[in-house]
C-alpha cells in the first residue's frame, strides 16, 4: 500500500468533549463472574478536583511538549505515523504514581511535569473532566462528537497492591482493579483485548498478546481514548475525485481527493501552509500542516510545540478552496520502550527500576510499553482511537537479551583443563 505523507496534527484531546471517566459495569459475557469483578480503593473517584487555571495550562503545555519530543523519536523514513501522546502520557503518569527515587525523577523530567506530585494526578483528573464540560449533542443526521477516556488496572490474583496506590488510581483516574491470572496468558490477553475493544468502539481489537504475560507478571495498566466527530463543514462525496498525491521521493500515487470551498482559519506563506478544520457543535479541531515542497526533512526535524503555537497565532479566517485526501491509518503494535529510553527514562525498564509505590518493594520493572492507534478521515468527519498498555513484571524473572555470537569466519580454538589450566590442544579454523 502506498504511503501517504500528509501531516495530520489532530488536536483531538485538548478541548472539551463527551468523556466517560467513571467505571462502567461490564456487559454480560460468558466470562466467569470473578474475572468480571472490578474493585476500587478506599477513596471514591473525585468528580470535582480542585485546581487552578494556571496549573491546568501548564500541564497541557507539558503534555504538548512531550508530544513533540516523542514525535522526534518516532518519525522515520517515508511511512505513515499515528500515535496518541495523550494516551501514553496518561498511562505513564499512572505508572509514575508508583515510581520512586531516580525512576520517578527520570519520568518527571521527560514528561515535563510542572506541578508537585500531590497536585499532578488531581490536575490530570481535572483536565479529563474539563474535556466533558461541553457536551457534544447531536444535530441533523445524528451529527455530533464523542470523546471517551478509560483507564484500568489489571493485577495478578492474590497479589499485593499498595492501598495508597490503588486509592490514587481510583480517586484520579477512575481506574478500577481487575484481578486476572497472568499465568493463563492467553486468557489474560483476551480479557484486556475485550476491554480495549469495548472502549474504542471496536477500533482497537488487539493490544495485548500472550507473550506479554506469564506467572511472574504482577500488574498491567491500560488507557484507551476514542474520538468521533462530524465536520462542521462536511465534504460532499460527489466532489471527491481521483487526483495525484506526490510522495517525498517524487513518485505520484492516485488517491481519493476530497474538495470544499469554505471559510477556515488558515495560514499560507513561503515556508508552510496550515488549515484548521472544525467539528460540528464542538470546540475540537483538526490541523493540517504541510511545509514548502522539498523542505519536509528540515521541517520535521524542527517541529516543536513552540513552533506549532507560533503557527496558530499567525492563522486568520480566509476563504479557502481546500483539497485533501481521504485516508485511514491503523498502526501495528508500537513498542515505546526504546523511544522513552532515548528521551531519558532509563531505570523504569531495567533492574534499577523503583516501583515500590505499587507493591511496597523494588521487585518490579516495566517489561512492556506498547500502543496501537487508528484514524479514519473521510467526507463526513473523523474517527480515531488509541490504546496504551504498560506491563509490570518481577525483575528476577526477566531474561536479558541474549548475546548473538556467530563463528562464521576464521577463528582460534583450544582445549584446556579448567582445574589445572593446562592447554591440551590449540588451533585455528580458516576453512571448514
Amino acid at each position: 500500500m502506498k504511503k501517504l505523507l500528509l501531516t495530520c496534527l489532530a488536536v483531538l484531546f485538548s478541548l472539551s468533549a463527551c468523556v466517560q471517566m467513571t467505571p462502567q459495569p461490564d456487559p454480560d459475557t460468558n466470562l466467569p463472574t470473578k474475572e468480571k469483578e472490578v474493585f476500587t480503593g478506599n477513596v471514591d473517584y473525585d468528580p470535582n478536583p480542585q485546581y487552578t487555571p494556571e496549573e491546568a495550562a501548564n500541564l497541557v503545555s507539558a503534555n504538548n511538549q512531550f508530544a513533540f519530543d516523542l514525535y522526534q523519536q518516532l518519525k522515520s523514513g517515508q511511512g505513515n505515523l499515528l500515535y496518541s501522546p495523550f494516551s501514553l502520557y496518561q498511562a505513564l503518569t499512572m505508572v509514575y504514581g508508583g515510581a520512586r527515587g531516580d525512576t520517578a525523577n527520570q519520568m518527571r523530567e521527560v514528561l515535563h511535569y510542572p506541578v508537585t506530585d500531590e497536585e499532578l494526578h488531581r490536575v490530570i483528573n481535572a483536565l479529563n473532566i474539563a474535556l466533558s464540560s461541553q457536551t457534544g449533542s447531536s444535530g441533523e443526521d445524528d451529527q455530533g462528537f464523542t470523546l471517551q477516556i478509560a483507564n484500568a488496572l489489571w493485577a495478578m490474583q492474590n497479589g499485593y497492591i499498595e492501598p495508597s496506590y490503588l486509592d490514587l488510581l481510583s480517586e484520579n483516574y477512575a481506574a478500577g482493579l481487575r484481578t486476572v491470572d497472568f499465568a493463563q496468558s492467553q486468557e489474560a490477553a483476551d480479557l484486556i483485548n475485550q476491554w480495549a475493544q469495548e472502549n474504542t468502539n471496536d477500533k482497537i481489537k488487539e493490544i495485548a498478546n500472550p507473550d506479554m504475560f506469564n506467572a511472574n507478571t504482577r500488574l498491567a495498566l491500560t488507557n484507551a481514548v476514542y474520538f468521533k466527530g462530524a465536520w462542521r463543514f462536511p465534504f460532499q462525496e460527489a466532489d471527491t475525485h481521483k487526483q495525484a498525491f506526490t510522495l517525498l521521493d517524487g513518485e505520484q500515487v492516485e488517491v481519493d481527493m476530497m474538495m470544499i470551498t469554505e471559510e477556515f482559519r488558515a495560514l499560507k506563506n513561503d515556508q508552510v501552509q496550515m488549515i484548521e478544520l472544525s467539528y460540528f457543535n464542538s470546540p475540537m479541531v483538526m490541523d493540517l500542516i504541510a511545509p514548502a515542497a522539498g523542505s519536509w526533512e528540515a521541517f520535521s526535524q524542527t517541529l516543536t510545540a513552540g513552533l506549532l503555537e507560533d503557527y496558530l497565532e499567525q492563522m486568520s479566517m480566509n476563504r479557502v478552496n481546500l483539497s485533501m485526501p481521504k485516508f485511514k491509518i491503523e498502526t501495528p503494535e508500537m513498542d515505546l520502550i526504546d523511544p522513552m529510553q532515548n528521551l531519558g527514562v532509563i531505570d523504569l525498564f531495567g533492574m534499577n527500576a523503583d516501583l515500590s509505590g505499587m507493591t511496597g518493594d523494588k521487585s518490579l520493572l516495566i517489561s512492556t510499553l506498547v500502543q496501537k492507534a487508528f484514524i479514519d478521515v473521510n467526507e463526513a468527519g473523523t474517527e480515531a482511537a488509541a490504546v496504551t498498555i504498560a506491563v509490570a513484571q518481577e525483575k528476577g524473572m526477566i531474561s536479558p537479551d541474549p548475546i548473538i555470537m556467530s563463528f562464521d569466519s576464521p577463528f582460534l580454538f583450544l582445549i584446556r583443563d579448567k582445574e589445572t589450566g593446562a592447554i591440551l590442544f590449540i588451533g585455528q579454523l580458516m576453512q571448514p
